[in-house]
């Protein structure tokens, strides 16, 4: 391993592998990255939440802090690179959230492994602001 590393070899064939991961139809809209989705984050501006979803058009960021409205709190790609960030001023409290990517699909934030039922079937992600 460390050769490929020396060489400079481990970073292509990292790519290859992320290449091929994604090949085919069956790749998803959104993707676990651990590099991108590390759930939310206290700032000074207040909680950033983030979502690696390449392929996804818009993202929007839904929860009990905003009545669940698909449109009050879009998302931004910033970088155009698929990592979908948006900062929300929020007083301390529980919070369940989820994304809404490209208006249709809801998935819950895959950096962040604390989830309660969300009564349809599914979760909702969970982040408690102090």
């Amino acid at each position: 391993m460390n050769n490929f590393i020396n060489t400079g070899l481990l970073p292509v064939m990292m790519c290859g592998v992320l290449l091929l991961a994604g090949c085919g139809s069956g790749m998803p809209d959104w993707k676990q990255a651990s590099e991108y989705d590390t759930g939310p984050r206290v700032t000074e501006a207040g909680i950033t939440f983030s979502l690696f979803a390449p392929r996804a058009a818009k993202v929007n960021l839904a929860g009990d802090f905003n009545n669940w409205s698909t449109g009050a709190d879009p998302m931004y790609n910033r970088e155009g690179r698929g990592v979908w960030t948006v900062t929300i001023p929020l007083p301390p409290g529980r919070y369940e959230y989820k994304f809404l990517l490209d208006g249709e699909r809801w998935i819950p934030d895959p950096g962040n492994t604390e989830r309660v039922d969300d009564g349809f079937g599914g979760v909702n992600a969970v982040v408690v602001v102090q």
